[in-house]
């Protein structure tokens, strides 16, 4: 018996018999999979290929384009082709059981990384360096009167720099309670910063990039970036059918735009920063696709099923057969072993996201210190010309009013 299986992934059946480098391959588990059914159901086949390429959507006429057209009107008997299930599909073409679910969610380039030249204020959000500068100054100006603000300020910053402290201005019990509680309050945010401030030198910080389904929904908005779907993918029907209003506007966005990639093509030939790629979180496993970010956000969870003729004869017995696959671990093995050869010949692989060559701190790593260092020396070199000029003013006029 020989079937017509239709594919819009396998034009070239050599081409994939082999995964690309880094990058885990629907092709080559779809072959695998289509061989394992045949092998097994006793039956030869012949591939056929959808005009568009495409798995396939519904027309305004009611027609179907890709895949689910072909099967529908007849050209094909069945496909592989790793293809969820959704009402309008099921009401076009038989299927058979599920036997994955696929996790549809979205991935895009890991954020720049942040300059090191600020790294000193990364430690502390500004709300929470602005509650420790108010405290700091009306504990000075309120709790201590009468001793002089700036003298108080400056005890206050010494213990903040767990430097000895002048006890003079501390003399009644309120007060020294009070400078108690103070230095323990310092202490806790000095250990506090210098533990931070020493992880944000060692390993490098990043932008906050799109990480949830929200953001990505604000910033295709925005127009900062645009979310890609692989044609033909009934992800894009979901989106837009979606009841939340702000996917539904990404799927929109999407519609409109045309916005789309050919899962034949190398996911990385449309990386670039400010896109985004939907899809299955299979499609994004791969050694290459560490240095990207997958969120953990979804858009849904789809039962995956192969595409059937209603006049296909043995659905009974490809089902027992799905079944025997899926319980003994066949295609959970098939899809592990692609991801292990993705990793092959990566023998320079590193992740972005930490530098491995030298574990000591450049000069670029504190310039931002060495700058407020010498804008310091600057500013005070200035008040110091100041204070020379006021003297010399005073000297001369024999009056001051400073």
């Amino acid at each position: 018996m020989k079937l017509r299986v239709a594919s819009a992934l396998l034009k070239d059946m050599n081409k994939y018999k082999h995964a690309r480098t880094g990058i885990a391959s629907l092709q080559v588990i779809e072959i695998r999979l289509l061989e394992l059914i045949a092998q097994h159901m006793g039956f030869s086949y012949e591939l056929v290929f959808p005009v568009d390429e495409r798995f396939g959507f519904r027309l305004p006429d009611g027609n179907w384009t890709g895949i689910i057209g072909m099967i529908k009107r007849d050209e094909a008997d069945l496909s592989v082709a790793l293809l969820s299930l959704s009402m309008q599909r099921m009401q076009a073409i038989d299927f058979s059981d599920s036997y994955w679910m696929q996790d549809t969610t979205f991935m895009t380039e890991l954020p720049p990384l942040l300059p090191k030249t600020y790294f000193y204020s990364y430690p502390f959000t500004l709300g929470v360096w602005l509650a420790f500068l108010s405290v700091m100054i009306i504990t000075a100006f309120f709790l201590v009167p009468g001793e002089g603000f700036g003298a108080v300020l400056m005890t206050f910053m010494r213990g903040l720099c767990r430097q000895s402290v002048n006890v003079r201005y501390f003399k009644t019990v309120a007060r020294k309670l009070l400078l108690i509680h103070w230095l323990y309050f310092a202490n806790f945010v000095t250990l506090s910063y210098c533990a931070v401030v020493l992880s944000f030198l060692s390993v490098p910080l990043r932008n906050k990039g799109v990480e949830t389904i929200d953001d990505l929904c604000r910033a295709v908005k925005g127009g900062s970036y645009k979310a890609l779907v692989s044609k033909g993918s009934s992800i894009l029907q979901h989106i837009v059918n979606s009841s939340n209003e702000n996917v539904k506007d990404l799927g929109s966005a999407i519609l409109n735009n045309h916005w789309d990639y050919d899962t034949r093509e190398g996911i990385d030939n449309y990386f670039e920063y400010g896109t985004a790629f939907i899809g299955s979180e299979m499609k994004f496993r791969g050694a290459s696709f560490p240095r990207k970010f997958i969120s953990k956000d979804s858009f849904g969870v789809f039962n995956v099923a192969v595409a059937l003729n209603r006049h296909f004869c043995c659905k009974k017995r490809l089902n027992v057969l799905l079944r025997r696959i899926v319980g003994a671990g066949l295609f959970q093995k098939i899809i592990e072993e692609e991801w292990f050869k993705t990793g092959l010949g990566q023998q320079n692989f590193q992740s972005d996201s930490i530098d491995h060559r030298s574990a000591s701190l450049s000069i670029d790593d504190l310039y931002g210190v060495f700058a407020v260092l010498v804008a310091g020396y600057i500013a005070s070199g200035v008040v110091f010309l100041l204070e020379l000029v006021a003297n010399y003013v005073c000297n001369v006029k024999k009056t001051c009013y400073v």
